[in-house]
């Protein structure tokens, strides 16, 4: 008699050992590994937006980061990998910024647009995220240079290039000039 087993489920620990062993950025979704491509133009967006955030709020009230994993979800099987993330201090565990993976609900999220993106993967780490209690995401899109919020309350805000985000209570005295997000492209 022979049994049929079970699929197999990746946890967080495979998750950093596939990241490794494989050079790749990967999350884990629904258990199962996906490769995270991310372009050189969508990370120094996203690290644009870390800088200013961490200019503002660290070291007295928070920190922010780029590409870090976040377990923050129902299921312990799913993690994701947002372009940038914001955390207050008071949400560490010991008031410390851990070495690795955030297994807290941050208190931002940030998505930068780029092709490897499809609307349904968007709309799914949106739904995901609010789902978990962020309070705010940012979808960034550098091609309409754009930054649109969304809050856990409901609602939504286009802010354009040439518009400044300020008082958000979720970030308390932090204001962004749209168009700092986005420099204009150096010719050569």
């Amino acid at each position: 008699m022979s049994t049929l087993a079970g699929p197999v489920r990746t946890t967080p620990l495979d998750v950093e050992r596939a990241s490794k062993a494989e050079g790749k950025r990967f999350e884990l979704v629904r258990g199962e590994l996906k490769e995270k491509a991310v372009g050189f133009w969508a990370l120094f967006i996203a690290v644009r937006i870390a800088e200013r955030l961490n200019a503002h709020f660290y070291p007295n009230v928070g920190a922010a980061a780029v590409e870090v994993m976040i377990y923050c979800f129902a299921r312990a099987d799913h993690g994701r990998r947002p372009d940038v993330v914001f955390v207050r201090n008071d949400r560490f565990p010991d008031r410390r910024i851990p070495d690795g993976d955030i297994r807290i609900v941050p208190d931002l999220v940030v998505e930068v647009l780029s092709p490897a993106n499809s609307g349904i993967d968007v709309e799914d780490k949106l739904d995901e995220y609010l789902g978990a209690g962020i309070s705010m995401v940012w979808i960034v899109n550098p091609d309409r240079r754009t930054i649109r919020i969304y809050r856990g309350d409901g609602t939504t805000r286009l802010f354009r290039a040439g518009e400044t985000m300020e008082n958000e209570p979720a970030l308390p005295g932090f204001r962004l000039p749209v168009a700092d997000v986005f420099p204009e492209p150096v010719s050569t």
